[in-house]
């Protein structure tokens, strides 16, 4: 980020006796890079964090958007605060094990919830307090398994679980998984929307196979996962605020007409093929640049020796396109080919997306990274862990815990952990135990809440005579359950007469 080295020192002319693509990984991987990717405002604490935006005190997390004091999150989607082992939340505060959950206060273990206070175990339920081990709740408080208490019946059940064990969390997470699976499912998330086919998506139109966009997004196809509104746009990864984008991943704040590129925001506008540029517009096939325009592979051009040749390169990338070892060809219109990214297929979401074996992936044409091998010397079994976050001494943060799965590939295991002081301080404010798997296993484990990106097309399962049809609705639509999955899946209709 300094102003005492110019990326356009790296500039190079374009060779038309080379494939773009080739020139574009020479120029890509001759250029330092940043180690993570961060912006210029964020607070202290965020060595440890990738993808983290205007956020403070990040540690081992994904994606962080606004917010502060997150541990082993992934997409924390603004103004969360003091949450622990997250998936997909928005606007959380103090809360442990949330999935895909909004504005929620003290809690642990929401799925699908959001406006919850002081609640634990629900699975899709709304503005409830003091409710535990329930689903499909609306505006209900003092709730346990799903039936009505007195408030001194709720806290006396709810000690029953002993939740401050590990044992009792373990019974409760085992009863909750049943729950959850025999509750209601609507076929999706879809909050004051207009013609959107998606999931997780609120106040937006236009949407089509689309999932986890911002308030305000409209006109985009085939997004996943955005910070901020995104607008006339399609094929979208990780993006903030944008519009007129096209095969863009990990987009900041302000990108406009960006085209086949990533991690450019700060208003980059007008560009294609670029790599972490910042405020540039008018530039293609660049890497790192900070507010320039007119650059072709990181060289200045003037601004009509820029549109003079810009076209030959793009009749070039068609007449001479990029193949790849399995033959794949790759023209201009194409994203980048895989064979020019640095990292393996098991070190990115996608294999969280579509977890293959090593040799699926090397059969693909993807790049596999064997697991690093750790030193770490354990101090310390799970079984000796104490059961009750009561009985955790201070001394526990002196320790090398041994994780059970030690090392297991799938789940990118770490073999070992350590609980931070201001972890195990959370722990004893919410009266949790503390964990005993890595953070890695434990965001594996959660992962199960959330269904891959595709989308089926499904009938509605209710068979209710009471919601005006027959023996079974005959409404269709597309939904991210594959019709393999157990759970019960009802159209929009069915489920508001059902719950509301």
């Amino acid at each position: 980020m300094s102003d005492i080295w110019d990326p356009r020192d790296y500039g190079r002319e374009y060779d038309f006796s080379k494939n773009f693509f080739e020139q574009f990984k020479e120029l890509k991987y001759s250029i330092p890079h940043k180690a993570l990717d961060q912006n210029e405002r964020n607070g202290e604490g965020c060595e440890y964090a990738n993808l983290c935006y205007t956020s403070k005190d990040i540690y081992l997390s994904f994606d962080t958007i606004g917010s502060e004091y997150i541990k082993y999150s992934a997409h924390v989607l603004k103004k969360n605060k003091n949450c622990v082992d997250c998936l997909i939340i928005k606007a959380n505060e103090r809360c442990y094990e949330l999935v895909r959950s909004s504005s929620n206060y003290n809690s642990s273990f929401l799925v699908e919830s959001d406006q919850c206070v002081d609640s634990h175990f629900l699975y899709d339920c709304s503005n409830c307090v003091n409710c535990c081990l329930s689903s499909n709740l609306r505006n209900k408080s003092n709730v346990f398994r799903n039936k009505q208490l007195t408030p001194e019946e709720y806290r006396k059940a709810v000690a029953e679980l002993r939740l401050d064990t590990y044992s009792g969390q373990e019974k409760s997470k085992k009863e909750f998984l049943g729950m959850a699976q025999k509750a209601i499912h609507q076929y999706a998330d879809i909050k004051n929307s207009v013609n959107v086919v998606g999931d997780f998506i609120e106040s937006s139109k236009n949407l089509y196979h689309c999932y986890g966009l911002a308030a305000g997004s409209e006109n985009t196809k085939y997004a996943f996962l955005g910070g901020g509104a995104s607008k006339d746009s399609e094929d979208t990864v990780y993006t903030g605020k944008i519009e007129q984008c096209y095969e863009f991943t990990l987009g900041g704040r302000g990108a406009s007409r960006v085209l086949f590129s990533l991690s450019c925001g700060g208003s980059t506008k007008d560009s294609m093929y670029c790599d972490y540029c910042r405020g540039c517009s008018d530039c293609f096939g660049c890497v790192n640049l900070q507010k320039k325009q007119y650059c072709i592979l990181n060289k200045q051009y003037s601004k009509e020796e820029y549109f003079e040749l810009l076209p030959k390169i793009i009749k070039q990338m068609q007449d001479m396109p990029y193949v790849d070892k399995l033959g794949r060809v790759y023209t201009f219109g194409e994203f980048f080919p895989a064979e020019i990214s640095p990292f393996a297929y098991n070190e990115t979401t996608a294999f969280e997306e579509e977890p293959l074996s090593k040799e699926q992936i090397l059969s693909l044409g993807y790049a596999w990274k064997d697991p690093e091998v750790k030193s770490y010397v354990p101090t310390i079994k799970i079984y000796q862990v104490a059961d009750s976050i009561i009985d955790i001494p201070d001394s526990i943060t002196n320790e090398i815990i041994e994780c059970p799965n030690r090392g297991d590939v799938d789940k990118r295991c770490t073999g070992a952990y350590r609980i931070l002081k201001d972890e195990l301080a959370f722990y004893r404010q919410m009266n949790l135990p503390v964990p005993r798997f890595c953070p890695n296993c434990r965001y594996h484990d959660r992962l199960k809440w959330r269904n891959p990106f595709r989308f089926y097309t499904r009938e509605c399962m209710c068979t209710l005579p009471k919601h005006g049809h027959g023996e079974k609705c005959s409404n269709t639509f597309e939904t991210m359950y594959s019709p393999e999955r157990p759970e019960i899946i009802y159209c929009k209709e069915c489920y508001q007469k059902e719950i509301y």
